[in-house]
């Protein structure tokens, strides 16, 4: 330094001192830029004197790198220590040029309108917004879609690309390398300032490693140069008072594996279709290998990378060999992706990006929890999880570490019925998973405590039935409904049976809360009741079995599991009424008359009950029964004598019940009485609800026999949209309704699909009773679609019914026969032997005629 001739610094002399320093350092041009926080092309520049006047703030970090003593000179060797004019060293940007670095691909999104609308709004409004979301969600596509939609003529956009900035410092020299200056040639602020409003927008991607040089530069951006927007991708947000925060999702798979419209509308599915089509032309979505596909981006979580690697396969496997081979989807989803950053170039190299960021008790934390299932809640955390080095005191902390990298997910809907829960990709899963199988704790000792907190668990829930918080309590327990599970495995792997009875019994109630894991319920309780010895745990275990059969619409298992519940348990208990109405109940479904016969018993012991709850829920599951059966005064009454329990507070309000004293008195005409009883289903049904149509179409049927038939079409048409992908109580009835509106306005093969929905499912799930709601509506359709012929066979066998079977068809059906029936003789062969049977006959005819 003391060498230094005095000139003015600059070009050639600091090109020369820096090398002599660098070499005398012993250091290569690759670990001095590491040392200093500058790229490797900057140290290159000024060493060739190909730079005019070095940056200040670059200079600096050189010193300090150097370890020199006297900064001070080494600033005024690169001419910042000697008046000089300034230099303009950004060239204007060439006209028509408006985009520098990384441009979005085409056709590159899919299922991203919707964020792509949002993100362009909060751009123009806020002006710095990150995205954040997991390896592998799409972050970087979207956001450079989103700069292109929101950039117009005059908008220049900047991307930078962080991937290879290895300090906090080295950002602003990114950024400057992305506008394309020369390195070290000016400040920031020079290419930044006098910018109109939205003339510019930085993009800088793959935040997430040096947070803090981001944060620091993007807060003096958007403070002090009202022009720029800036776009930030990162799987942790930056923390500043300023900055719009939106999670980038998954894309949505479909629900249902066997829909094939509705697997083809799914955004995950799109994706994975078009990706294979570029690997092999002939791949399209197709009704063969729909459910496959559907399964495969289900296992995938929807997850555009992982969906982009398996469709990478297809040019070499069938999508049966790729879903098999997803047991091992780290090892399958290795390549061959060979652009994008490093770190996101295999799935697992993705994960582990972030994984390797978190502080070590959180990313034990993370491997503990890969175990609880998904979702999980706050207590199941604290209740299995806890344990050097994870202190009870900083789980909330650790959990928030793992949200704000993007490896867990808040569970936000409904989050006010079932508390605090988070959900965890299965690919992350399965990466922590083996990390905690890597470790020297024991996998299974953390197995053995959720079995130990799922059985406490379950012991707490006896007597919730009848406490003023039942609701909150089952929520919170069906909350936790995936760590059950895992206790479930765990005690079956061990043989301890009569634990797992005890977890099942406790939890029982809970699964009824959520459709979607009532078949896990039947599966535990039905694996129980084989397992144990003490009969009377083995009928409750049935009984249990046949009430989840019955929610998740399969009559005859839920049958067969209440007619050996009701053996097997004394036929005055708790659980024994519950078999028994249960029994009826799914009896008066399959047209069983026997199921008649022992509701006059059922009814009397419920009465006799000391329970109110459930005297209550025995008499109007016995009063649903008969209104079935067409037997509509008789049911009216047992429902009125559960509609007065609820006077006793002890007593909740239920909708099913509501709904068939709605259906009741619109089948006696009592019009106003019935939208009363609609309007309190409303009311008593549950947010989170799955089978949201019920109330809907039992509206619709009221407001279609008052003639209001454009508000019925508005709530038929809100039930439909819920209908998709799960079955329910009352669907039936939307379909019959989407019928008679269809054929109203002359939209025949409208009403031949519904109808066709309608005796297909019923059919499919045992619900035979209902079909003769459905069939003279299949009369109707038929006629009007010009097959007489079959309308009037139908119509015969029908007519044939109403005067020599039992139970006789409800007064609207009834009405609709006659009105399109005249003149048609009975069939022969009436009365049928086998009712159910013979119903199920006509209504394979039916289908058969409207294919």
């Amino acid at each position: 330094m003391a060498e230094a001739d005095g000139r003015p610094a600059g070009g050639r002399n600091f090109a020369a001192l820096l090398l002599d320093l660098r070499i005398q350092s012993t250091l290569s041009q690759e670990e001095l830029a590491e040392r200093a926080g500058l790229s490797v092309r900057t140290i290159r520049e000024l060493e060739a004197g190909r730079v005019a006047r070095p940056r200040k703030d670059s200079v600096r970090l050189l010193a300090k790198a150097l370890g020199l003593d006297d900064e001070q000179a080494f600033l005024a060797a690169a001419g910042h220590g000697v008046a000089r004019p300034v230099v303009a060293v950004a060239a204007p940007e060439p006209r028509g040029v408006r985009w520098r670095g990384t441009r979005p691909i085409p056709d590159g999104l899919v299922g991203r309108e919707q964020e792509l609308v949002e993100i362009e709004g909060l751009l123009r409004e806020h002006r710095l917004v990150t995205l954040v979301g997991p390896g592998g969600v799409g972050k970087t596509e979207l956001a450079l879609a989103a700069a292109d939609r929101f950039s117009g003529a005059d908008t220049t956009v900047v991307v930078v690309d962080l991937t290879t900035v290895q300090r906090d410092s080295a950002v602003s020299s990114a950024i400057l390398d992305a506008f394309g200056t020369a390195p070290g040639t000016t400040d920031l602020d020079d290419l930044l300032a006098g910018r109109p409003p939205g003339g510019l927008v930085i993009v800088e991607d793959n935040a997430e490693h040096v947070l803090d040089g981001v944060a620091v530069l993007a807060n003096r951006m958007v403070r002090s140069f009202p022009g720029i927007g800036v776009l930030v991708t990162s799987r942790i947000p930056l923390g500043l008072p300023d900055e719009v925060v939106r999670r980038v999702p998954v894309l949505a798979v479909p629900t249902n594996d066997k829909d094939l419209a509705e697997i083809a509308a799914s955004p995950a599915v799109e994706m994975f279709c078009r990706r294979a089509a570029r690997v092999r032309p002939d791949f399209a979505l197709t009704a063969d290998n729909a459910t496959t596909v559907a399964r495969l981006c289900q296992r995938l979580d929807g997850l555009p990378l992982a969906l982009e690697l398996a469709a990478a396969r297809a040019g070499a496997l069938s999508v049966e060999a790729i879903l098999t081979a997803l047991d091992d989807r780290f090892r399958l989803l290795s390549g061959p992706r060979r652009f994008g950053a490093p770190h996101q170039r295999t799935l697992a190299d993705t994960i582990a990006w972030s994984v390797d960021a978190l502080s070590d008790p959180a990313r034990q934390l993370l491997y503990r929890v890969s175990m609880l299932g998904s979702p999980f809640t706050l207590d199941a955390v604290i209740g299995v999880c806890t344990g050097s080095p994870i202190d009870e005191l900083d789980i909330h902390m650790l959990l928030s570490e793992l949200v704000e990298n993007s490896l867990l997910q808040p569970v936000e809907e409904f989050e006010q019925l079932y508390g605090t829960r988070y959900k965890m990709l299965e690919t992350i899963r399965e990466h922590a998973s083996a990390g905690l199988g890597s470790q020297d704790d024991d996998v299974n000792e953390f197995r053995d405590r959720a079995v130990t907190w799922c059985s406490t668990y379950a012991d707490s829930l006896e007597g919730a039935w009848s406490s003023p918080d039942r609701d909150r309590r089952y929520r919170a327990a069906n909350a936790n409904a995936a760590t059950f599970e895992v206790a479930l495995e765990r005690a079956a792997e061990l043989g301890d049976w009569d634990v797992a009875a005890t977890i099942v019994l406790g939890f029982r109630i809970a699964w009824q809360y959520q459709a979607s894991v009532a078949e896990s319920g039947i599966r535990w309780a039905s694996d129980c009741a084989e397992n144990v010895d003490d009969k009377e745990t083995r009928g409750k275990l049935r009984a249990i079995a046949g009430r989840l059969s019955n929610l998740t619409g399969d009559v005859r298992a839920a049958r067969t599991h209440y007619g050996e519940a009701r053996t097997l348990i004394p036929p005055q208990s708790d659980m024994g009424l519950m078999a028994r109405a249960g029994w009826v109940s799914s009896g008066s479904l399959l047209l069983d008359t026997s199921s008649l016969a022992e509701i006059p018993g059922v009814v009397a012991d419920a009465r006799n009950h000391p329970n109110v709850q459930r005297s209550a829920t025995v008499q109007a599951t016995c009063g649903l029964a008969l209104a079935r059966w067409g037997r509509l005064p008789e049911a009216k009454e047992l429902l009125l004598a559960w509609e007065a329990a609820l006077a006793d507070p002890g007593v909740y309000p239920d909708d099913i019940a509501y709904m068939a004293l709605s259906r009741v008195d619109a089948e006696l005409g009592n019009l106003a009485e019935a939208r009363r009883w609609a309007e309190l289903a409303r009311e008593s049904q549950a947010l989170d609800d799955p089978d949201r149509t019920k109330v809907a179409g039992c509206l619709a049927m009221i407001d279609y026999q008052a003639g209001e038939y454009e508000r019925a079409q508005v709530l038929i048409d809100e039930a439909e949209a819920d209908i998709r992908g799960h079955r329910g109580y009352f669907d039936y009835q939307v379909m019959v309704f989407r019928s008679r509106l269809a054929r109203r306005a002359g939209d025949i093969e409208q009403a031949c699909s519904a109808v066709r929905d309608a005796v297909g499912r019923l059919i499919l799930e045992g619900r035979v009773v209902y079909l003769l709601d459905v069939l003279p509506e299949a009369v109707a359709v038929l006629r009007a679609s010009g097959a007489s012929e079959d309308a009037d066979r139908l119509c015969g066998h029908l007519l044939a019914w109403q005067q020599t079977m039992d139970p006789p068809m409800l007064p609207t059906a009834w009405a609709v026969l006659q009105e399109v029936c005249g003149g048609v003789p009975l069939s022969d062969g009436w009365p049928a032997s086998d009712p159910a049977e013979a119903v199920r006959r006509l209504a394979d005819d039916v289908l058969l005629a409207l294919s």
